[in-house]
């Protein structure tokens, strides 16, 4: 089974090696990485990580008025027959298997079915407390997340079969048109990229590290609006989403894995 990832990123160079890293040793094996508005060396670095990574650099136009839509309308039509399944998610977020050793192994109950696409649910992550954006890895330095029933942890993110061709079709940033429909881990069908369902984490999880410091939310998250239209993040926005209620280690057992594959990578 041969799984990709496609996202879209902007200014994300201290940290997209660390993103990389840990989604292939999850078991994606295939990135296609949107570069939008980038004016740091998140290029520079991703076209040398391509010496050890089946990267695809895709840049994409200022012009753009809804570049998220586009640019995963792009990647499924061009690169949907190369992989198997496709996820498609930001720079800010961490998919991973709960349970099982890789994505793959998870995936694989789920071939059988009659789905063409899994929605897995956001675990949102606070500031942890930082006030400057720490050194280190962002699976390390930020573990406090609001509790599980969060309203924003409804939102999910799609992983999509291979091969469906013209009949995928973005629907927001968070979902998908397809054949025989997206289903959550539990097997519940969804039709928005925000449920009404409690979200369950047994399978597949997304550690979504939505505000990280509080100098990073001001200097440089607060400045830039979303790339789907979702508006400029202002101190409402931290306010809702700067929640450090749980201690969570979810990310516990990657870490040392990570830091290997980066000491290697280097």
């Amino acid at each position: 089974m041969l799984i990709g990832i496609t996202t879209i990123q902007r200014n994300r160079a201290p940290w997209i090696k660390e993103w990389i890293a840990f989604h292939y040793l999850v078991g994606f094996r295939k990135f296609y990485i949107y570069l939008h508005k980038c004016t740091d060396d998140t290029e520079k670095i991703l076209t040398k990580l391509k010496e050890k990574f089946d990267i695809q650099i895709i840049i994409v136009s200022s012009a753009l008025e809804w570049p998220m839509m586009e640019c995963y309308s792009d990647s499924y039509a061009r690169f949907g027959n190369e992989v198997d399944w496709m996820a498609f998610i930001d720079g800010d977020e961490f998919l991973f298997p709960v349970k099982d050793k890789s994505m793959e192994i998870a995936l694989k109950k789920y071939s059988g079915k009659k789905i063409s696409a899994l929605g897995v649910y956001w675990s949102c992550f606070g500031s942890s407390g930082h006030i400057k954006e720490p050194k280190g890895l962002i699976i390390e330095n930020y573990r406090y997340r609001p509790v599980d029933s969060y309203s924003n942890n409804r939102h999910i993110k799609s992983i999509i079969r291979g091969g469906l061709g013209k009949s995928v079709r973005t629907y927001g940033s968070h979902m998908f048109q397809t054949p025989l429909g997206t289903y959550d881990e539990n097997l519940r069908p969804i039709t928005y990229g925000l449920t009404d369902y409690e979200p369950t984490y047994k399978e597949f999880r997304i550690n979504h590290y939505i505000t990280q410091s509080r100098s990073f939310f001001l200097n440089w998250k607060s400045k830039i609006s979303a790339p789907d239209g979702g508006g400029i993040r202002d101190e409402a926005f931290w306010k809702e989403h700067d929640l450090n209620d749980v201690l969570d280690n979810s990310m516990a057992k990657f870490i040392r894995p990570v830091k290997a594959l980066l000491k290697s990578m280097k």
